[in-house]
């Protein structure tokens, strides 16, 4: 009977306690879902209940300091992670998740501190590998989050003041804004706005006091589906929107589609194609300046590991396959939003795995002239913060930038915001090149090859077969454009832009004449040094366009012609002119024209094109001419 009694009370005790074990459990996990339906203080309610049920559960305590973290009491959040440790300290993972809440208070030194807790707690007496350790992922983030401690401690003493501005109601709302973008022009805002559960295009125009009131994007491109993170490409022709668009009529749960405006309002969308988009996630994109260029986020296999940034240009009018741009700007977690400047080398995109201030953080890389990208930068706590900042835009002339954020004080959710950048992360201010081929005789448009080339870097900037083109150009640097096509003279000019001013492009008409005897064209792409007549490097792009005309016309043969202006003696003139077509006929024949197709002439100063009273005008005279002798 003793022993039986015993047996009784023990089985009664033991099945207590599993009950009050059920409902200290179902207490915590009722707290869980109602945070995670956003009913914090509910959830508050019940975790308090819980831990009071069962003061030892670590997980509890975990969650009650999530839920003081969303309410924003950092006194209560802070307690909570402590007592989290305390209850268990051989559990990894909740070091870095203090550490990281303590970054995000922009409390450094004790975030390091926590740090150093997370890497000896494996030595620990009692800590199991299995149960106790972070997982590989963590450790990543990790080494991000101490890296991003460092960074900030660095700006700590120097936070960047950008002048931050609200866009105001004329384009925010209490609903989500997001994903800014503009054509290069400048007189239009093009954004996303979140409905309910559906993304729709709203516009907003550029009138005499600011942005007009947004309105829902005319047209056919917003659906009963969502669309989003627009690119708009301001062409000569015809204005194309770049965009995303799920789960329609696509290859993937989102691809890449397109919409032509015409007579005001955007046309039918059409789908990038399947050389671009694939079964995965495709998003995001952003189109160069020239329109033949287009970075996008993408979730596809052969990346460096979540969402990678990729790359697709426009060759003969058809997208190539997208190729990855590299562990450089590439990460193993998520790189997203991307943005490439007019000026062709200036990239802003989020991440959360390079060293930032929260989930998703804004940085900024160059294109180097080796064909690199430079290790990207973190634009700071100025533009950064514990929020997600994502969709930057920066306008043609690097004046302003603008992008979403969630930060306090907006419209509610996310609103669009604009800044000033500092220089060190401005992109170069462009201008652009608004140019018509025309055949000279009859004064209709003819598709003719136009080839923009710096000629510092001898890298080719723009290349395409069309009658109309825009080609952004950067202040400062020396460009040879080139316009040629089957049966007609090349047309050879010289862009040395000195300003960068979007309502005062370039405009230019190429009139293209068919080829004939005794026809003159300026090269006007050749160098020189003063008073010397080796050729500068910066010719080769020039001489290799004569070289490919000669090859298309093998019957051809020319007159080089060396001029000079008035400056010097006729003798010396002519003997400098005569050197320098020259050195032109010897470099031709270098690279295979025969000897007999060329003729080399110096007509010294006896045939000025210009007058050589003023300085404009006698360099306009010191040119090199090719003159058709026969076909």
């Amino acid at each position: 009977m003793r022993y039986g009694f015993v047996f009784l009370s023990f089985f009664l005790f033991w099945g207590t306690l599993s009950a009050q074990k059920k409902k200290c459990q179902d207490l915590q996990d009722k707290a869980y879902v109602d945070f995670q339906a956003g009913m914090f203080k509910e959830a508050l309610g019940c975790i308090r209940k819980s831990i009071k049920c069962d003061p030892n559960s670590a997980t509890a305590w975990a969650i009650q300091a999530e839920i003081y973290e969303a309410l924003k009491d950092s006194a209560n959040a802070i307690k909570s992670h402590k007592s989290c440790i305390k209850t268990d300290s051989l559990y990894q993972p909740s070091y870095y998740y203090f550490a990281y809440y303590l970054f995000r208070m922009s409390r450094f030194d004790e975030s390091l501190k926590y740090l150093m807790r997370y890497d000896s707690v494996p030595f620990m007496p009692d800590f199991n590998p299995k149960e106790d350790a972070a997982s590989p992922s963590m450790k990543s983030k990790v080494d991000r989050l101490r890296a991003s401690i460092e960074m900030a401690k660095a700006e700590l003493g120097d936070l960047l003041k950008m002048e931050i501005k609200n866009m105001g109601e004329a384009i925010n709302s209490p609903l989500n804004e997001y994903w800014p973008g503009m054509p290069i022009n400048g007189n239009t805002f093009v954004y996303t706005r979140l409905v309910g559960n559906q993304e729709d295009f709203y516009i907003s125009k550029l009138g005499a006091n600011g942005w007009e009131k947004s309105r829902s994007a005319p047209g056919k491109i917003n659906t009963i589906e969502n669309e989003g993170t627009n690119s708009v490409y301001d062409g000569p022709k015809q204005q194309i929107l770049y965009y995303t668009v799920c789960n329609q009529d696509g290859f993937g749960s989102c691809d890449i589609f397109f919409s032509e405006m015409v007579n005001e309002r955007w046309g039918e969308r059409q789908n990038l194609g399947e050389i671009v988009n694939t079964p995965q996630w495709d998003a995001q994109p952003s189109v160069s300046g020239d329109g033949n260029t287009i970075i996008f986020a993408s979730s596809r296999p052969g990346g460096m590991g979540g969402k990678d940034l990729w790359l697709t240009k426009k060759v003969n009018g058809k997208w190539t396959k997208a190729v990855n741009l590299g562990p450089t700007i590439n990460t193993k977690f998520d790189e997203e939003a991307p943005f490439l400047h007019y000026d062709g080398v200036t990239l802003y995109f989020a991440s959360n795995g390079h060293p930032g201030y929260g989930q998703h953080d804004i940085f900024m890389a160059r294109f180097n002239e080796e064909g690199q990208w430079i290790k990207p930068e973190n634009l700071g706590k100025g533009v950064n913060t514990s929020k997600d900042d994502v969709g930057f835009y920066v306008d043609a002339m690097a004046q302003k930038a603008y992008f979403a954020s969630a930060r306090e004080g907006g419209f509610g959710g996310l609103d669009i915001y604009s800044i000033k950048l500092i220089d060190k992360f401005k992109p170069k201010p462009v201008n652009y090149l608004l140019g018509k081929i025309l055949d000279k005789q009859t004064k209709k448009e003819i598709a003719a090859n136009v080839r923009l080339v710096n000629l510092q870097t001898q890298k080719v900037i723009y290349q395409d077969s069309t009658s109309q083109f825009l080609i952004p150009v950067v202040a400062g640097n020396n460009y040879a454009l080139h316009s040629t096509a089957k049966g007609y003279m090349l047309d050879s000019r010289n862009f040395q832009p000195t300003e960068s001013s979007i309502d005062k492009p370039y405009i230019i008409e190429a009139l293209l004449e068919k080829i004939k005897t005794d026809q003159v064209v300026t090269l006007n792409n050749i160098f020189f040094d003063l008073d010397k007549y080796e050729l500068k490097p910066e010719s080769e792009v020039e001489l290799k366009t004569v070289i490919q005309l000669l090859n298309a016309n093998p019957q051809m043969k020319i007159e080089i012609s060396g001029h000079t202006d008035n400056t010097g003696s006729d003798a010396h003139n002519k003997e400098l002119s005569a050197n320098r077509a020259t050195s032109v006929k010897t470099y031709l024949e270098k690279f295979g024209i025969a000897p007999l197709r060329l003729v080399a002439k110096g007509y010294g100063s006896s045939k000025p094109n210009a007058s050589n009273d003023n300085e404009e005008g006698r360099a306009k005279n010191r040119r090199i001419e090719i003159r058709i002798l026969n076909l």
